[in-house]
């Protein structure tokens, strides 16, 4: 695209070198991927400053610079450099203007909370795809009819993104559901998008080391529902304490719940391991699902999806079928088969989530819950203990072990971790095995008859982070290698 045409839309308060005529290649953001025609825009960042990357910008052929600071490098002649305000701004203007403005050709739906992101998106996904051809983005990767990918964020970054809503424009794809985290709108990774409808989940601590205090982490979420995004919709869980809040600030948002009056419900709930039902009320209908999804905080998911496509403009009740047919979403409460008792591998990486899967849990009666997860390094380790606490108060049995231990010490976050269970040195209920691999090959070993496994903390992946490297390592995985390896003396 033309210089002059791309950067019609920027507040420019310097150049040098200026060529309207030039051809950008592409927009760029991270130097090291810059190449030849292409147009870096220096962003500041939580890690690193890309005003400190201009030479290596130059150095590896970028034709154009763009920041929102003087330049303090020599400019060779055939490179140009534009001042702005803001490079986080520019960026959306710039990534709009050379994909042609992705968001206003879907039906683009945010949704941000802690917990329930990666469900709701997902199942609204696949629920949409029997409807009109659409697409996901969030910590499971890129999903569309025709294409997958993993990303390395919730959220990825801004050129990543543009280009995957591009891709899935020039695929036909007419809607995407697309996790919002709160890195992601401090960060300003969403600029320039336009939403469709916004849907916020609930919020509970979590990414405190980051944002420091819960009202930072709220202002953070918020922002989703504010100018510039100004969803056209907002959709709100009415049983959240921050959920109420952002109503009031928002009172003509729609709401839903479980508990009390909303303009979308669900009602006659029952939840078990094997899967729910419950009957789902929204303005002018009314009608009940059955769903293999698991355990009530599950419930309130399903209550979220069907009222974002009854927003979306289509008849919840015309996707029953579809919803009972649905498998599930990858490491959400997903099943490993088991012989006599039920595995369940989740994400759940937070005291609140904890409380979600083992209360409701603990409810159903089970004869007994064991429950293995560890709490991942460099992240916030207030979580730790509190995690521990929860995880003792509702399980018979629990094992700690390794989550990602990143560069922590794994012997130190165990330590943190213990911090949560009662004062007596001696728990016969609590194993300590730093060892994941081994960790749950003790946990399947303990199982009898009528337990209910939970393994929770890294759900989906299939990776393991130590130190600075990845191994592979995926729970489900593994599991199913245990329970086969324990079957095979059977077979002969």
């Amino acid at each position: 695209m033309e210089l002059s045409k791309l950067t019609r839309a920027l507040a420019v308060t310097g150049r040098k070198n200026w060529n309207p005529t030039l051809e950008i290649s592409a927009i760029v953001t991270d130097s090291r991927r810059t190449g030849p025609g292409d147009l870096f825009v220096a962003c500041p960042g939580p890690e690193t400053d890309g005003h400190l990357h201009y030479e290596e910008a130059i150095r590896r052929k970028a034709a154009v610079l763009v920041g929102e600071r003087p330049l303090r490098v020599l400019l060779p002649a055939g490179v140009s450099f534009i001042q702005v305000a803001s490079s986080r701004e520019a960026l959306s203007l710039l990534l709009n203007q050379f994909y042609d403005f992705p968001s206003r050709r879907l039906k683009l739906i945010g949704i941000t909370g802690t917990n329930g992101k990666t469900t709701l998106a997902y199942l609204l996904k696949s629920l949409l795809n029997f409807r009109i051809p659409s697409a996901y983005l969030g910590t499971l990767g890129y999903e569309s009819p025709r294409a997958k990918a993993a990303l390395g964020n919730t959220t990825p970054g801004s050129v990543e993104l543009y280009r995957l809503l591009n891709e899935a424009v020039k695929e036909g794809v007419r809607s995407v559901a697309l996790e919002v985290s709160s890195h992601a709108l401090d960060q300003q990774r969403i600029g320039g998008l336009e939403f469709e409808l916004a849907v916020f989940t609930g919020l509970s601590p979590e990414h405190l080391d980051y944002h420091k205090t819960m009202a930072d982490y709220y202002g953070a979420k918020r922002r989703l529902f504010e100018a510039p995004y100004s969803p056209k919709k907002i959709l709100i869980n009415r049983d959240s304490e921050y959920g109420k809040k952002l109503l009031g600030e928002h009172p003509g948002s729609k709401t839903y719940s479980l508990e009390g009056e909303a303009d979308y419900r669900a009602r006659e709930i029952t939840a078990r391991f094997e899967g729910s039902e419950f009957v789902f009320e929204w303005p002018g209908g009314r009608s009940k699902f059955h769903s293999s999804l698991a355990l009530r905080h599950n419930v309130e998911n399903m209550t979220a999806v069907l009222a974002s496509l009854h927003l979306l403009g289509f008849n919840p009740g015309e996707f029953r079928e579809a919803l009972g047919k649905f498998s599930g979403v990858p490491g959400r409460l997903e099943p490993i088969e088991a012989e006599g008792f039920r595995v369940f591998v989740d994400y759940a990486h937070t005291p609140d989530a904890f409380e979600n899967v083992l209360a409701r849990a603990r409810e159903l009666h089970p004869r007994r819950i064991l429950t293995l997860f560890g709490c991942g390094g460099d992240r916030d380790s207030a979580k730790r203990p509190e995690m521990t606490r929860i995880a003792y108060r509702y399980s018979d049995i629990v094992v700690l072990t390794s989550d990602n231990p990143r560069t922590e010490d794994p012997a130190e976050i165990l330590r943190q971790m213990r911090c949560g269970l009662p004062s007596a040195s001696n728990l016969p209920n609590v194993r300590e095995i730093p060892d994941r691999r081994e960790a749950l090959g003790e946990l399947l070993a303990m199982a009898e008859a009528g337990d209910v496994l939970f393994i929770l903390g890294k759900g989906h992946e299939d990776t393991q982070v130590l130190a600075t490297r990845k191994i592979h390592f995926d729970d489900r995985e593994t599991v199913r290698e245990i329970l086969k390896q324990r079957q095979a003396p059977l077979l002969h």
